[in-house]
C-alpha cells in the first residue's frame, strides 16, 4: 500500500485534468521516495489514459534487472523496453544513462503514451550531480519537474529551469514515511534481482560474425579476464534482447554466455558492461549469486 505524501493528490489531479501530453521528471536524492511517488502517479494516470513509466535508476531498477533502464506502458499488457547502461551507478556512464533515457522516452511517445513519468537516478549532490541532472532534464524536456527535497538541496538545479517556457516546477517535501535503506540492503536487492533474472539461464553460444561490439569491449587480441563480465545482447535499435554473463570469448568466432533463453537471430550487437557477476561455483547454480 502506498503512503500518499503531501501534494501528491494535487499533482495527480493536474495530470488527469491536463488537455495536453505530459512528461514528468521526478528528481530527488537517494531515499527521498521518488519511486513510490512515480508508482502513485503512474497508477492514477493509467486509470484514465495511456501512461508510461521510465525507470532510470540502474542500481535499484524496478522494470528490468540492475544495470538497465526500463520503460513500460500502462494499462498493459505490454513488454517492457530495456536499455543497458552497464553499471549500477551513472558515475562513469553519463552518456549511456542519458542516451538510454532519451531513447526510452522517445519509445513511449511512439507507443502513444499521453503521460510519461520519469524516475531519475538519485545523483543530485555536488557539481557533478547537478550537471548530470541538468543535462538529463535539458535533453528530455519535461513539462513538469517534481523535486523531492528535505530542505533546499535541489534549488541550485531548479534555478536553471525556473524561466523555461512550458516547464512547471513542483516542490514536494520528502514524506516522513520514507525509510532509508542501508547499502547492504541495496546490494541484497540487486543480487535478488539478478538471481531472479538468471533463474532460467543456461550456457549459449553466439556467433560473432556480422555483430557490432560496443561498450567496454575487451582487447580481442588478448581477451583474458573477461569471464563473468555482464553483457547486453541488443536488437537493431540497441534495446535489450537479453543480458548474459560471459563464460568464454573466442575473438572473431563466438561468445559463450550464461543467459536466459533468447532468439539469436534478434541480436544485432553486443554491449560489454563494466561489472562482473558470479553466479555460483557450479554452472547454473544461483545459490551464491554475487555482484
Amino acid at each position: 500500500m502506498i503512503s500518499i505524501g503531501e501534494g501528491w493528490e494535487d499533482l495527480a489531479a493536474a495530470l488527469r485534468e491536463s488537455d495536453t501530453g505530459e512528461r514528468v521528471y521526478v528528481v530527488g536524492a537517494t531515499d527521498s521516495g521518488k519511486t513510490t511517488l512515480c508508482r502513485y502517479l503512474v497508477d492514477t494516470a493509467a486509470e484514465q489514459t495511456r501512461t508510461a513509466y521510465v525507470d532510470c535508476d540502474t542500481g535499484q531498477s524496478r522494470i528490468g534487472p540492475p544495470t538497465t533502464e526500463g520503460m513500460a506502458v500502462y494499462p498493459g499488457p505490454s513488454e517492457p523496453y530495456l536499455r543497458f547502461v552497464g553499471s549500477t551507478s551513472p558515475g562513469g556512464h553519463f552518456v549511456q544513462t542519458i542516451t538510454g533515457a532519451k531513447r526510452l522516452v522517445e519509445k513511449a511517445d511512439e507507443l502513444s503514451a499521453r503521460v510519461t513519468v520519469i524516475d531519475s537516478p538519485g545523483l543530485v549532490s555536488g557539481g557533478v550531480g547537478i550537471e548530470f541532472q541538468l543535462q538529463m532534464i535539458d535533453l528530455l524536456r519535461p513539462t513538469r519537474i517534481v523535486a523531492l527535497q528535505r530542505a533546499r538541496e535541489i534549488e541550485r538545479l531548479l534555478a536553471n529551469f525556473a524561466r523555461r517556457p512550458g516547464t512547471l516546477i513542483h516542490r514536494l517535501a520528502v514524506s516522513p514515511a520514507v525509510v532509508a535503506r542501508p547499502a547492504a540492503g541495496r546490494r541484497r536487492y540487486r543480487e535478488e534481482r539478478f538471481r531472479a533474472y538468471f533463474a532460467d539461464a543456461r550456457s549459449q553460444e553466439i556467433p560473432l560474425r556480422g555483430l557490432g561490439l560496443q561498450g567496454r569491449v575487451p582487447d580481442l587480441g588478448n581477451p583474458r579476464g573477461f569471464g563473468g563480465r555482464l553483457v547486453s545482447l541488443n536488437d537493431p535499435e540497441n534495446f535489450v534482447v537479453a543480458l548474459g554473463i560471459v563464460e568464454d570469448l573466442h575473438p572473431g568466432r563466438q561468445l559463450e554466455v550464461f543467459a536466459p533463453p533468447f532468439d539469436p537471430a534478434a541480436v544485432a550487437s553486443i554491449r560489454f558492461g563494466s561489472i562482473s557477476l558470479d553466479p555460483g561455483a557450479a554452472p547454473g547454480s544461483m545459490e551464491s549469486f554475487r555482484c
